[in-house]
């Protein structure tokens, strides 16, 4: 890899950094969300840093192809944001229906209370 294209690697991601820390601030962004894309860039800057990382790497797990290591990465990185997203929905989910049962168990005290006090008019 030349040192101009690691030069116009590293300034991509220290934008990225910039972009998920802007999005913090301004709270559009969790920041248990935040730390995951922060590491992707981290662990991309480190494996530039290193030259023949992704050799060693690639070699170190039998796969012949450094593009294919490229390739396979991205795979498990993409696996772990959907993996992690899916967990953020489930805790979701359960929240909202926790909430929704709360509320219409009040109505109903509400409205059981409102009855009573008509019939005792």
């Amino acid at each position: 890899m030349t040192l101009k294209l690691r030069i116009i690697i590293v300034c991509l991601l220290l934008l990225c950094c910039a972009i998920v820390i802007r999005e913090v601030k301004k709270r559009h962004l969790e920041l248990k969300y935040a730390i995951t894309w922060m590491l992707l860039p981290i662990t991309i800057g480190v494996i530039i840093a290193i030259p023949g990382a992704l050799e060693w790497i690639s070699g170190l797990l039998g796969i012949y192809d450094v593009v294919n290591m490229v390739f396979f990465l991205g795979f498990i990185v993409l696996l772990a944001i959907i993996y992690s997203l899916t967990v953020a929905l489930s805790r979701s989910s359960e929240r909202i229906r926790k909430l929704t049962q709360m509320m219409a168990l009040d109505e109903y005290e509400k409205r059981g209370k409102i009855e009573n006090a008509e019939r005792k008019e």
